[in-house]
């Protein structure tokens, strides 16, 4: 096995990837701070628009990734993290936000009251008409639980909002 010293090719890092001409220095990354702190050679990520020319090297890496739909050819955006308070989650595909949302909620609760229920507010929908239930006549045939009925959040997600703890995230540019 080769030593890393006597490789032809540019030094490979410890996933066995080589090192990105794009990311010299660093450029790009992320820094993590536990109070509101950043270092000279980075921007704290607000969503600032840039110019290009201000900054060419973080544009060579992160590009328009970032740009709203209005923003002049000539800038770029860097992340907003901070501001949204948005969850950096890790993704093959990079930079889609993902919106908040919770599993949905579903059920049923089957009619058994005579003269049945006439109505139902939130998550809860009256299940069917006509029914007969012990000489009595009622509206509906049971209940159907839908928790996307009292707030659109439900449905939205396969997964719930975690314990969590904010941070100040700032942006290598230099």
């Amino acid at each position: 096995m080769k030593k890393i010293g006597t490789l032809k090719t540019p030094t490979i890092n410890q996933n066995g990837y080589h090192k990105n001409i794009l990311t010299k220095e660093r450029i790009g990354t992320l820094f993590i701070y536990p109070t509101d702190y950043t270092p000279d050679d980075c921007l704290s990520c607000d969503g600032y628009s840039l110019l290009i020319i201000d900054y060419e090297d973080l544009y060579k890496v992160i590009g328009k990734q970032f740009n709203q739909e209005n923003d002049p050819e000539n800038t770029f955006r860097i992340p907003d993290y901070n501001i949204t308070g948005r969850f950096l989650q890790p993704n093959g595909n990079v930079g889609v936000q993902i919106d908040a949302g919770l599993p949905n909620i579903t059920g049923a609760v089957p009619n058994f009251w005579c003269g049945g229920p006439t109505s139902a507010n939130g998550a809860f929908a009256l299940a069917g008409s006509g029914s007969t239930y012990g000489g009595g006549s009622s509206s509906g045939k049971g209940f159907n639980f839908d928790a996307s009925r009292s707030s659109a959040i439900y449905g939205k997600s396969t997964t719930v909002q975690p314990n969590s703890q904010t941070v100040h995230i700032c942006i290598k540019y230099k």
